[in-house]
């Protein structure tokens, strides 16, 4: 990947779709009664057998977001992408398929006085890789030579982007509420970038897009509930310089045994669609759909787990008053990985010392 002098819209997109999809797409606003949801998906392959209770027998419960005090928890999101991209004016199409996986660590520092909590979020390491027809076209890898990053236009930012610390303020439900360091962030991601990767860090690192980084309670209900139970779903996603919004629902589909611990499986399914008002050269067609299936570990006040589906089609506007049509999937996992002491005086992560994320075999493209 090389630098340009005006980033490609169809390019752009493909570097979009890959870093855009970060972002966990399920989260909820507030409960509401039953709302007719779209066809859950599949359930996720568990990796240990699951005993569902019967919902009648379960009492409804508080499934209450936490930040375990003292605790430094490391989270891993894998993310594939599979971009079916047809060329503007032509029949023909390409198809490029990307992996990433980024660990985050998450510190609560201290209680707020009105609820919630301050958490540091702490950047570990971001691994990419993008191919074509077999062919890798471009990587980073945070333990390779930094002397190689000059042949790959986004290695510099993303190298700037490990170690970052920013810190949450976090409501009593949950949610964060802002993000501190920010403008700093950004300012040390473009400074000296190429013109891609300078449009690209603009595009995606803004304050909502960094507040979704924290998987570990999206989707949780504000009232106590019972197996059975569902609520409404809504949010805006921060998609490159658009957003879309993700309407559906959540279910609490049962109590399940998982790796050994009484959990919360929570079913979501739901459509994006263009946000209202938003104007773009990048639109959502119709029919684009996400479902996922997330485990929520009651002692802890986390979600241990979780997996996420999208499919969309996305629309790019062209210079020539045409539109290009290009398939997306998705598939996102998260996991919390290790659960440590806070007070460990872990040491800030550098260029030097950054550890590379566990490299996943590489999977099947997205179905």
């Amino acid at each position: 990947m090389t630098p340009t002098r005006r980033p490609n819209r169809c390019h752009a997109l493909a570097v979009w779709s890959l870093c855009a999809t970060l972002l966990p797409l399920a989260a909820c606003k507030k409960p509401d009664e039953a709302t007719p949801a779209a066809a859950p998906a599949a359930e996720t392959a568990a990796t240990t057998a699951e005993v569902h209770a019967t919902p009648k027998e379960e009492p409804a419960v508080q499934i209450t977001p936490k930040w375990p005090a003292g605790k430094r928890l490391l989270v891993r999101t894998e993310t594939q992408t599979e971009l079916e991209m047809a060329a503007p004016g032509t029949a023909v199409s390409a198809k490029t398929e990307s992996q990433l996986v980024q660990d985050l660590a998450f510190t609560p520092l201290k209680d707020r006085p009105s609820g919630g909590s301050e958490v540091e979020v702490h950047v570990i390491s971001v691994t990419v890789e993008s191919r074509a027809g077999g062919r890798v076209l471009s990587s980073f890898d945070p333990k390779s030579d930094p002397k190689q990053d000059a042949r790959n236009s986004l290695a510099t930012t993303l190298r700037k982007l490990i170690g970052t610390k920013l810190k949450y303020h976090t409501l009593a439900d949950g949610k964060v509420e802002k993000v501190d360091g920010v403008p700093q962030l950004l300012s040390r991601l473009t400074v000296g970038a190429s013109p891609q990767a300078n449009f690209l860090m603009r595009s995606l690192v803004n304050e909502d897009a960094l507040k979704a980084w924290n998987s570990l309670h999206l989707g949780l209900p504000e009232q106590p509930v019972q197996p059975g139970a569902t609520w409404e779903v809504k949010r805006d996603i921060p998609y490159g310089p658009t957003k879309f919004t993700l309407t559906g629902t959540n279910t609490f589909k049962a109590w399940t045994q998982r790796n050994n611990k009484k959990m919360a499986q929570l079913v979501f399914a739901g459509v994006a669609t263009a946000k209202e008002g938003t104007t773009s050269v990048v639109t959502v067609g119709d029919g684009s759909t996400v479902t996922g299936t997330a485990w929520y570990d009651p002692d802890l006040g986390v979600i241990e787990e979780s997996e996420t589906l999208s499919h969309f089609t996305v629309n790019v506007a062209q210079s020539t008053g045409t539109t290009t049509a290009s398939k997306y999937k998705a598939k996102v996992t998260s996991k919390l990985v290790e659960i440590g002491d806070s007070g460990s005086g872990t040491p800030a992560v550098t260029e030097a010392n950054a550890p590379a994320a566990t490299p996943a075999p590489k999977p099947a493209a997205p179905k």
